[in-house]
């Protein structure tokens, strides 16, 4: 399972509801999972903030999203060996939920991508 969501937060803005991954049919783990997320911001300027829960734990407190400029790296989204740096598992009915802010006083784009591989253990529902 694969979300992926790309997109950009103005001048000192929080998502809202401030979840990357609000409305995806797998925000909300069916089983026992590992998870591979990675988030980069694209272009010409750094700066975003993100955090990183699985259901109530969190994973990873607020840090600077990496930034990757396409013309110096030739890719603009997250590539599975270099940006996917979180790696974790949850379980059933955890939900998934990466917060997004810009304290930078300009736009900033971003680019994320969550891989999720049921870890078995489970029925399907």
């Amino acid at each position: 399972m694969i979300i992926s969501r790309n997109g950009s937060l103005l001048t000192t803005a929080a998502l809202n509801p401030n979840n990357v991954w609000a409305g995806s049919a797998f925000e909300y783990l069916r089983g026992p999972s590992f998870l591979s997320i990675g988030i980069m911001t694209p272009g010409t300027a750094g700066g975003l903030l993100a955090a990183q829960y699985i259901g109530s734990a969190l994973i990873a407190e607020e840090f600077l999203v990496p930034f990757s400029a396409p013309t110096v790296w030739g890719s603009s989204q997250p590539g599975l060996s270099d940006q996917m740096f979180i790696q974790a598992a949850g379980t059933g009915g955890d939900r998934l939920v990466t917060t997004l802010r810009n304290p930078t006083g300009g736009t900033l784009t971003y680019n994320a991508l969550a891989i999720i591989q049921p870890a078995g253990g489970g029925r399907r529902r």
